[in-house]
């Protein structure tokens, strides 16, 4: 039988090794070009991890973590999902548990990066045009725009 997905809030500190071999992984397995900006995000998301001023959601199958989420009331700081799980629901599934939680939230990506700006506007986000970029080109702020369809569809 497989293990069905889990969605829960993390325990401690103790699973940030495993979020970070699930990062690793999904950078390493094939994700777009991350940029030094993207690593530098990931290393201040992950000092907001350890400092717990982010909640972060965990998704899990059996023991096996494969995926995870942290965000604050207003921005996604990262969501990352192992690359030998990618295109199954997963990262849908944390996005969705998200926009539940944290509904308008913002995310901000990597404008070389086709691949997370479509999964982005496919789940209802719009590129926020009000928020100046700092690196013009190379980061894109996207804010969830919810939909009485779509909220009524979860």
């Amino acid at each position: 039988m497989e293990d069905l997905l889990v969605l829960r809030d993390w325990t401690s500190i103790d699973e940030v090794p495993e979020l970070l071999d699930v990062w690793r992984n999904s950078a390493e397995g094939g994700r777009d070009l991350l940029s030094a900006a993207d690593i530098d995000a990931v290393a201040a998301a992950l000092e907001a991890v350890y400092t717990q001023q982010v909640r972060v959601r965990i998704a899990q199958k059996g023991q096996r973590i494969i995926g995870f989420s942290a965000f604050s009331p207003g921005k996604i700081q990262l969501l990352w999902v192992a690359h030998h799980d990618r295109h199954m629901g997963i990262g849908s599934a944390l996005l969705n548990d998200i926009l539940d939680l944290a509904p308008g939230i913002c995310v901000q990506i990597n404008g070389q990066s086709p691949k997370a700006l479509e999964f982005f506007i496919e789940h209802g986000f719009e590129i926020d045009v009000s928020i100046q970029a700092q690196e013009p080109g190379l980061r894109i702020d996207l804010r969830h725009v919810p939909n009485a369809v779509e909220d009524m569809a979860r």
